[in-house]
C-alpha cells in the first residue's frame, strides 16, 4: 500500500550531488564540492539513524514547537586537521550538521532512543558514525571513512499511518538504499507485525521485488522518482537477523539488516 510523500519545501526536493566538482590529487584525498540542502526554519526531532557499510540514513519527525515540517538545512564538511604522515592510515573525518533538529523532544524525553555510537555490521567505506552535538537546536554527528571518498546525498519523505517523515541519506558508491520502520524499530520487528519499506535510487517506474531471507515478498513498484514506499507484514520465520532485499529490473540492488523477534 502506497503512502502520499508529505510536502516540504521545494528547496529540499532535489538529490543533491555531492561530487559538483571532483578533483582528486595525485597522492591526495579527494576533494569534494559544498555539500548542502534543507531549508531554515524548519524545526525536527530525530527518530532513526540506519547505518550500512556504504550508507547512513537519518530519519526526522515533526517536533511539537513549530508547524512548520520538511527536511532541515544542513551541510557536510571533511574535517581538514590530518595527522602527521607517520600517523595517517588514511581514514577520513565527514562532519554533518542539522540546523533546526534535535533528538530530544521539547520535554527533555529523547526522540531517539539509538545508540551515539553506531559501527555498520560489515567493514566497508563508512566505519562507524557518532553523535558530536545535541545542543541549541543544532544536531551534529561525525563519520569516520575507511578512505576520503566523496558522497552522494539524497533526501525522501513519507508519511507512515499518521507520522510523517523526512529522511537525509548519505551514500558512497551506492545508488539504491532502503529503510524499514516498524512499531518496534529499537528492539527488533515481531513476525506478523506491519512494516514500511521506504528509499529510493531504483530506476523510474520499475517494478521491484522484495525479498527478505529465502522469502519472496510482494512486489512494488518505483514511482516516477526511483522511490520505493510500501507497507507489508513480516512473515512467519525463526526469529533471527535477516537481509531484506530490493531489487529492480535492471539489478539495482538495496538491502537492509533486519532483527526478526517472536510475535507480540
Amino acid at each position: 500500500m502506497r503512502t502520499r510523500a508529505v510536502t516540504v519545501a521545494a528547496a529540499v526536493l532535489v538529490v543533491v550531488l555531492a561530487a559538483v566538482a571532483l578533483v582528486f590529487a595525485s597522492s591526495g584525498p579527494a576533494e569534494c564540492g559544498p555539500i548542502a540542502g534543507g531549508a531554515d526554519g524548519v524545526a525536527v526531532q530525530l527518530r532513526y539513524v540506519d547505518i550500512g557499510d556504504r550508507q547512513l540514513t537519518f530519519t526526522f519527525g515533526p517536533s511539537s514547537t513549530s508547524d512548520v515540517f520538511g527536511v532541515p538545512r544542513f551541510e557536510l564538511a571533511f574535517h581538514k586537521t590530518t595527522p602527521p604522515p607517520e600517523l595517517d592510515t588514511g581514514s577520513r573525518r565527514l562532519d554533518v550538521a542539522f540546523h533546526g533538529a534535535s533528538g530530544f523532544n521539547p520535554d527533555l524525553t529523547p526522540s531517539y532512543r539509538g545508540s551515539s555510537l553506531l559501527v555498520p555490521s560489515h567493514p566497508g567505506v563508512l566505519r562507524e558514525a557518532a553523535v558530536t552535538q545535541d545542543s541549541a537546536a543544532l544536531l551534529s554527528w561525525r563519520l569516520m571513512l575507511q578512505r576520503s571518498e566523496c558522497p552522494t546525498v539524497t533526501t525522501n519523505s513519507y508519511v507512515w499511518g499518521k507520522s510523517p517523515r523526512v529522511q537525509v541519506t548519505i551514500a558512497f558508491g551506492q545508488r539504491a538504499w532502503i529503510t524499514v520502520e516498524h512499531p518496534a524499530t529499537y528492539v527488533g520487528a515481531p513476525v506478523l507485525a506491519p512494516m514500511f519499506v521506504a528509499g529510493r535510487g531504483f530506476v523510474p517506474r520499475s517494478k521491484l521485488y522484495v525479498r527478505l531471507g529465502d522469502q519472496d515478498l510482494d512486489p512494488a513498484e518505483a514511482d516516477g522518482e526511483g522511490r520505493i514506499e510500501t507497507s507489508m507484514f513480516v512473515p512467519k520465520m525463526l526469529p533471527g537477523i535477516y537481509e531484506l532485499s530490493v531489487t529492480d529490473d535492471s539489478g539495482r540492488r538495496a538491502t537492509y539488516r533486519l532483527l526478526v523477534t517472536d510475535e507480540l
